[in-house]
């Protein structure tokens, strides 16, 4: 097997490189007009219920502005940290939440559970089962202007709540969330994590595209100082978003200028098919040649799968894309603390629209049953391995559905990046697979071929087959 664990960095030996590290910013402060963090305070403080051994916060933090035109300024946003009361794996994730479901809506819905924590659901305990240290910050003037007259309910998400003096302000805010792992000694009220040695962001879909412009526009680099080490981009389709001083978004979507690749911190892209078919020009965002970047495209997963917004149309696509997620979890931790490099990246195979409103888009090449070719392929997608079918596909997997008129009903988008999921019929199936061990030794030989390419980790590997051994493919 080639899965590798990052090493635990003993707490005396953190301490100590804390102590140096204050000591060497101490020394630079003069030099470095940045923002910093004046306070963390607790507002909610209990054990996390999901995981043994870690610490559940609701926070605000409090921090100062100071601006490019010369003007200082004031924020004051919700926190979630969720931190080991054990050394950890010395390495911080700064979940960015998206906010794009407000702007759907119409700015209707003030359900504030959709402020998600998307690097929680795209994992699935993952993170808090491997040493990690996790924080979630609200940096959007739109979500904190919503909510600011909305009393809270019993069970409110405390990350729409808060002050942001300017939309633009979000690019120091989701600085100092970093800045804030890698010194947490402003927490008031609790001992508080461990300081981390490495932080990376994670945006999914609009906030994958934040990642992007902030990336561009060098926000990652302040007075030659990194700030995040490296960046998980989920299913990240919009090209580019924009953050801007003008209400009532406070910014959107907008074209890219220029590609992320000269930042000296380590990038992943997963993108779903979906992403490439509709969402906003995306297959122009392929950097092959880039020596920080990496990107997976997967064949047969869409936008919005069940396993993380379920209920939208009965034949809503079901592909699980959380795999691939805690792998590149697994593979950028040691991409940014030991420099070993994650395997390379794939890319789904078609025709990129050259002209008109979908210049940029992929039209898929698919196989006879209509499931897009090349890319990573899961155990669901069929492919060849050392000259061997692997993959046990159960029906058609498509990144979008066909059956939502986006002209007649626009605000159905999220049904539409939910693809679609077609069954064989059981005279398909049992031609395909005339008997169990058939169908399992295929999903196996899959599942193997990606542990062996670290695309997937053992737990993975294991569950795959797992499943597939439970019961027959037709009843």
């Amino acid at each position: 097997m080639r899965n590798h664990d990052a090493r635990p960095v003993p707490r005396a030996e953190r301490a100590v490189r804390l102590a140096l590290c204050c000591s060497l910013m101490l020394a630079l402060a003069a030099g470095i007009a940045s923002a910093r963090v004046d306070s963390v305070t607790i507002d909610a403080i209990e054990p996390f219920e999901k995981v043994d051994g870690y610490t559940y916060v609701e926070a605000t933090m409090h921090g100062v502005v100071e601006r490019e035109d010369g003007s200082v300024g004031e924020y004051a946003v919700p926190l979630v940290l969720i931190y080991p009361a054990f050394d950890g794996n010395g390495v911080g994730v700064v979940d960015w939440p998206n906010t794009v479901w407000y702007s759907v809506t119409g700015h209707q819905d003030l359900d504030e559970s959709q402020t998600r924590q998307w690097a929680r659901d795209a994992t699935d305990g993952y993170l808090f089962e491997n040493g990690y240290t996790y924080a979630s910050v609200q940096w959007s003037k739109e979500v904190v202007e919503l909510f600011a007259d909305v009393p809270p309910g019993d069970d409110a998400n405390h990350l729409v709540r808060g002050s942001i003096e300017r939309g633009t302000d979000a690019w120091e805010i989701l600085r100092d969330a970093a800045r804030f792992l890698r010194d947490p000694s402003v927490l008031e009220g609790a001992d508080g994590p461990m300081p981390v040695d490495a932080v990376v962001s994670f945006g999914y879909s609009q906030t994958a595209s934040l990642q992007v412009q902030f990336l561009i526009r060098g926000e990652n680099t302040v007075a030659d100082e990194v700030v995040y080490d490296g960046h998980l981009l989920g299913v990240g389709g919009y090209g580019c978003h924009m953050v801007s001083d003008e209400a009532p978004f406070y910014g959107g979507p907008t074209p890219c200028d220029g590609t992320p690749t000269d930042d000296p911190s380590k990038m992943m892209m997963i993108s779903a098919q979906s992403d490439l078919e509709f969402l906003f020009r995306s297959a122009l965002s392929r950097y092959p040649e880039a020596h920080n970047w990496r990107q997976y495209e997967l064949a047969g997963v869409p936008h919005l799968p069940t396993v993380v917004f379920p209920g939208m149309a009965e034949n809503q696509n079901p592909a699980d894309f959380r795999p691939v997620f805690r792998a590149a979890f697994h593979n950028l931790t040691l991409w940014t603390t030991e420099g070993i490099e994650p395997p390379p990246s794939q890319f789904l195979e078609g025709e990129i629209v050259s002209e008109g409103e979908s210049q940029g888009n992929l039209i898929p090449d698919v196989d006879e049953d209509g499931n897009a070719l090349g890319g990573l392929r899961l155990p669901h997608m069929e492919h060849e391995v050392e000259g061997r079918i692997a993959g046990a596909p159960l029906g058609t997997y498509t990144g979008l559905n066909p059956d939502v008129d986006l002209a007649a009903e626009p605000t159905n988008v999220l049904v539409f990046i939910g693809g679609t999921f077609e069954p064989f019929s059981a005279e398909e199936l049992r031609e395909r697979y005339p008997d169990h061990e058939t169908y399992v030794s295929r999903v196996t030989r899959a599942a193997d071929h990606l542990l062996d390419a670290r695309y997937i980790l053992e737990q993975d590997r294991d569950a795959y087959v797992f499943e597939a051994e439970q019961g027959p493919v037709v009843e």
